[in-house]
């Protein structure tokens, strides 16, 4: 064994290469001169690619950076040996230093056609640019947002305070009317005079409503929040509503943890549990909730979303742009009770507010189904909450929505 590597190491019988170039100095220069810069440059893009490495490793995957770093450097040595027997017949190192660099290029080929797909899928310079323009734009309608709830609040706000003082005046009028004049009003008149009072209160509970409506995402108080746990609690707090409605809420998945403000979880499923056991004519009402990895609702995917299902009348087609608007209702308060017409659409406000989206299904006498994906919000810092005012739910509303 000794004797074999022996002979591979020696030279003696051998002649170097420039013999073979008849010593000609264009082909020493030649050969030589080559093998001298292309291993100049082998040894220098392996230090450009672990720096840019060590400087980007979001772009440049270390495991990555090495392998190609390794097989550039042997690369190297092999043009640094074809170099070296120009004048000494070192062919037996030489041909070691080749059988290294094989190996090392054999796997790096075998790694880079495991990688290639991964590297396939990586976006383009102009998927980037076009990302940029995305975000950018995201930004644009975020502070165009900010600044139409700025200026909604504000008219919220002048709303309520200019016109609940007449509204109660007038209401105030119509009731003195009614009590210095009883006796002498017909019957009519005094229905009226009553009628007058009852549209007060109704303006004036739209005005309250418009008032939160504009007050929502002023403030959020983002913490982990179990969802289970809060739709239970929620269902708990509903227990004698759905009672009286013959209902019952199915959890039919685990609910993941979320980081989110806990009145957004409460505006959404305790409107979308009411919205689907107020407009409901089934004998027994039952809503199912859970919770899909991924979702295809209207032609786009949804990731990570809620979903709330009820077994209700269902809403026409022509109907289902209408679904969130405020103060819209599809049905008279006859049919299905009073109501202010928001809760569905506050449902949308606090879900889009941080990015989330919601979306729904649905078709007469099938039920309705309403998905949501809240917006991932980032952990909060112990000892730095930011504190806000309870967002509404359907509890403290006239009624539910559609």
């Amino acid at each position: 064994m000794l004797d074999v590597i022996r002979s591979i190491f020696d030279s003696a019988q051998f002649v170097p290469h420039g013999m073979c170039l008849l010593w000609r100095p264009d082909l020493i220069v030649l050969h030589g001169g080559s093998d001298v810069l292309i291993a100049l440059a082998y040894f220098t893009i392996p230090l450009l690619i672990l720096k840019a490495q060590k400087r980007r490793p979001d772009l440049i995957d270390p495991s990555v950076a090495r392998m190609f770093a390794a097989f550039i450097t042997a690369c190297a040595l092999s043009h640094t040996g074809a170099f070296l027997t120009l004048w000494y017949p070192a062919y037996g190192l030489q041909g070691i230093v080749k059988l290294l660099t094989a190996g090392v290029s054999i796997y790096t080929a075998f790694q880079l056609a495991r990688l290639l797909p991964s590297f396939l899928v990586l976006p383009s310079r102009e998927d980037m640019i076009r990302k940029d323009a995305q975000i950018m734009m995201g930004k644009k309608i975020v502070q165009e947002s900010q600044e139409a709830q700025s200026r909604l609040s504000e008219f919220a706000h002048i709303a309520s305070h200019d016109l609940k003082a007449p509204l109660r005046g007038i209401s105030n009028q119509a009731q003195f009317i009614d009590q210095d004049h009883n006796d002498t009003l017909a019957p009519d008149a005094r229905k009226r005079l009553g009628r007058i009072v009852e549209l007060c209160e109704h303006v004036e509970s739209l005005i309250s409503t418009l008032m939160t409506y504009s007050s929502l995402g002023a403030s959020l108080s983002v913490r982990s929040i179990n969802v289970g746990d809060s739709v239970g609690e929620i269902v708990g707090s509903l227990s004698e509503f759905l009672s009286h409605r013959n209902a019952t809420v199915d959890i039919e998945t685990d609910l993941p943890d979320l980081n989110s403000d806990p009145a957004q979880i409460d505006t959404v499923f305790r409107n979308l549990i009411m919205n689907g056991v107020v407009y409901n004519d089934e004998a027994r009402k039952t809503i199912r909730i859970g919770y899909l990895p991924r979702a295809f609702v209207n032609g786009r995917q949804i990731d990570e979303v809620y979903y709330v299902k009820d077994n209700g009348i269902g809403i026409r087609e022509e109907f289902h742009d209408s679904v969130f608007k405020m103060f819209k209702r599809l049905h008279n308060e006859q049919s299905y009770g009073p109501g202010s017409g928001s809760g569905l659409t506050f449902v949308k406000k606090v879900v889009e507010i941080s990015g989330g989206v919601v979306d729904f299904t649905s078709s007469p006498g099938a039920g309705s189904t309403f998905y949501i994906s809240f917006a991932k919000q980032p952990e909060p810092v112990e000892g730095e909450r930011t504190e806000g005012s309870r967002l509404p739910t359907d509890a403290s509303l006239p009624g539910a929505v559609v």
